[in-house]
């Protein structure tokens, strides 16, 4: 049986590498509130382990509290750090279960952008546009490299090592500013470097979905998406030929293909050897003469919110339906649930075949307290 954790928090606790890392209750709170989403991601009878909850372990499809079962084999957490391991530990989970520290440092050490970076120097050697392509994000180690930087480039994005999801980025706008530098020189100190890259006008969001299994990496899919304030705001739930015919409006179709098969072969020879779970690449689209493709603004080396988005899809909507798969954030007593019923009533759930076909689904419950929540709203396909 295999035990599963929903652990968005996984980024800021890799960041800090503590064991005894705490969560900001923000991050704590939306864990604890949207973990039951993940029974829809999985075909397989499984337990839900939560741990900021009260009653940790929860039977994945029912939702009933249990205890912990002996027949734990295996456990798929969001992302692996020391403060998941320090957790389960504590819950009684046995360590044979549980990667060792050495492991937890390898894999720490592939989430560093540095390899990102090492990605990008790999596909400019190995794409056919690969001349076109930016060049590959900067390890700074001073506020001084950083001044250097922003004076030789201008626009410049700094970005931490550890972060994601939009997070721990700096933004240089021609100057470096007394504090700017304060702000890298903090990040420099707290985890020995900061990237540098160029900023650009970015026109389509959009990541491939892989997966590292046994030692071998494999394609899963494309991942549309939207941002909101520099953080996550939800999926489009759409194929991913639909998604290549969007993607295609700006760059040849022959450029997305390429850059798979490049990605494939650097995941199987730095990052499938050393990670077994699923793994995002976000690209962009950016203008600059025309429009060009960044294919390598960040590996996110854990489980990611368009893999899941690529579940959903596959497993319980409607093949003639598309939508959205959203994160709702309402901080008022009440204002989530408020939101949800008005949905519900004038976007009907409706089933077709078994599958979700149209109106809103709500993905997490929902009542008075309730901050965060996942949801999908569909539509029909009307072809003409």
């Amino acid at each position: 049986m295999t035990l599963y954790v929903f652990n968005p928090e996984h980024d800021y606790a890799q960041a800090n590498n503590d064991p005894h890392f705490l969560a900001p209750a923000s991050a704590i709170r939306f864990a604890d509130e949207c973990a039951s989403f993940l029974r829809f991601l999985t075909e397989e009878e499984g337990v839900l382990f939560r741990p900021y909850h009260k009653e940790p372990f929860e039977n994945l499809q029912t939702g009933s509290s249990i205890s912990l079962p002996d027949s734990i084999t295996r456990i798929r957490p969001w992302g692996w750090n020391p403060a998941l391991c320090r957790q389960l530990r504590l819950a009684g989970i046995d360590d044979l279960l549980l990667p060792t520290p050495d492991q937890l440092e390898r894999l720490r050490t592939l989430a560093h952008r540095k390899t990102s970076s090492e990605a990008m120097q790999f596909l400019h050697e190995q794409l056919s546009f690969g001349a076109l392509l930016p060049p590959p994000a900067l390890q700074i180690t001073s506020t001084e490299e950083a001044k250097a930087f922003v004076s030789n480039y201008g626009n410049v994005i700094f970005k931490s090592p550890y972060s994601g999801n939009g997070r721990g980025h700096l933004y240089a706008h021609g100057n470096c500013s007394p504090t700017l530098q304060r702000q890298i020189g903090g990040v420099i100190r707290r985890q020995g470097a900061i990237m540098a890259e160029l900023m650009h006008t970015v026109v389509c969001d959009f990541a491939m979905e892989f997966r590292c299994s046994k030692g071998n990496v494999s394609f899963c899919g494309y991942s549309l998406f939207n941002t909101r304030g520099y953080g996550y705001a939800g999926n489009c739930l759409c194929s991913d030929e639909t998604i290549e015919r969007k993607l295609c409006e700006w760059i040849p179709l022959e450029q997305l293909h390429e850059t798979r098969e490049a990605l494939t072969r650097f995941l199987q020879y730095k990052i499938a050897p050393e990670y077994d779970g699923y793994l995002g690449v976000d690209m962009f689209i950016y203008q600059k003469e025309g429009y060009q493709l960044n294919p390598m603004v960040e590996i996110n080396l854990r489980m990611t919110m368009g893999m899941a988005a690529h579940i959903l899809r596959e497993r319980h909507i409607h093949p003639d339906s598309e939508g959205e798969f959203r994160l709702e954030y309402r901080p008022q007593e009440g204002a989530l649930k408020a939101f949800v019923m008005e949905a519900e009533e004038q976007h009907p759930p409706q089933e077709y075949d078994n599958r979700w076909y149209s109106g809103f689904h709500a993905l997490t419950p929902v009542d008075d307290t309730t901050q965060y929540a996942f949801f999908v709203l569909l539509q029909p396909i009307h072809h003409p």
